[in-house]
């Protein structure tokens, strides 16, 4: 295993690359990924997958490690990152028909997905929907389940965040550095990782056009984010990995993670001490050393 202290291997590696997506009937959107390494006969390729918020930079700890021995691909999801913004109905669905129409596109037959939070629940929405295409799942700190860990609070913001007015205003006083810092540091324990070049990474995003659009879809539209409705257990039976911060305050891996074993019965969790919901970069060295032994002795 190539183990890489410098995070300008994401770019020395590899650079933006673009797919044409027609998400909807008539409506083409252009959307970013990066691909390092070529695929290896009989060897799943790896797709990360970030979550909400996020875009493929936020796996610039965890991917140089794997490049030497991995076909690896990293998108951003619609609405996120450098990929375009429209006002589409965002959704888990919507999040795994751009796996799938990107996985054809990049004429890949197997993967093992590594998602992190909504990309977590995006990939295991796919895999309950192609089960044969995947080998492995990998998610860290997965959203789409949330049992009762939402304070009212919590219920009564989001309650207001989807008036379109207030929503807009919100957005609005949210969408620059110190709101994005305001946001990013409940979801790090070790608060040092939350510094310029993170804050500047996720805000850069929310100045796009249509950023409004994506950003603003959970709170509007809820149940087009959650994994409630798919049947328990879903329908992929591959191996299946959860992996979770122990100090995640919105979704506290003793109250979700029985709820997500139910969907997928067949998944062990390995809780990480000492990190939160962004777990892959707040404990990069654990997290990355625990996605490497499932590689290398798990699939």
């Amino acid at each position: 295993m190539l183990i890489a202290t410098d995070i300008s291997i994401m770019n020395d590696l590899s650079s933006d690359l673009f797919f044409n997506w027609k998400y909807e009937k008539g409506k083409t959107a252009k959307t970013r990924y990066r691909e390092f390494g070529q695929p290896i006969a009989n060897k799943p390729s790896l797709l990360f997958v970030h979550g909400y918020g996020g875009m493929l930079e936020h796996w610039d700890q965890n991917i140089p490690p794997l490049v030497e021995g991995h076909h690896i691909l990293a998108i951003d999801l619609l609405g996120f990152g450098k990929s375009d913004k429209p006002n589409a109905r965002y959704s888990l669905s919507l999040f795994a028909e751009q796996i799938r129409s990107f996985l054809e596109y990049r004429k890949v037959d197997h993967v093992i997905i590594v998602g992190h939070s909504m990309g977590g629940a995006s990939g295991l929405y796919f895999a309950h929907e192609n089960p044969d295409a995947v080998k492995g799942l990998v998610l860290a700190n997965p959203s789409g389940l949330f049992g009762d860990s939402m304070d009212p609070m919590a219920k009564t913001f989001f309650g207001l965040i989807a008036s379109p007015v207030i929503g807009e205003v919100m957005f609005a006083a949210f969408a620059n550095p110190v709101g994005v810092s305001q946001s990013l540091l409940p979801t790090y324990y070790n608060q040092n990782k939350v510094d310029l070049q993170l804050i500047s990474q996720f805000t850069k995003p929310l100045q796009d056009k249509g950023a409004v659009w994506s950003y603003l879809s959970p709170s509007r539209r809820p149940n087009d984010f959650t994994l409630e409705y798919l049947p328990k257990p879903c329908n992929y039976r591959n191996k299946a990995f959860l992996v979770w911060g122990a100090e995640d305050s919105a979704l506290p891996p003793h109250k979700i993670i029985p709820e997500f074993q139910e969907l997928l019965p067949q998944a062990g969790a390995y809780i990480i001490p000492e990190a939160s919901h962004c777990i892959h970069h707040d404990a990069h060295e654990t997290f990355n050393a625990r996605l490497d032994y499932i590689l290398t002795h798990e699939l």
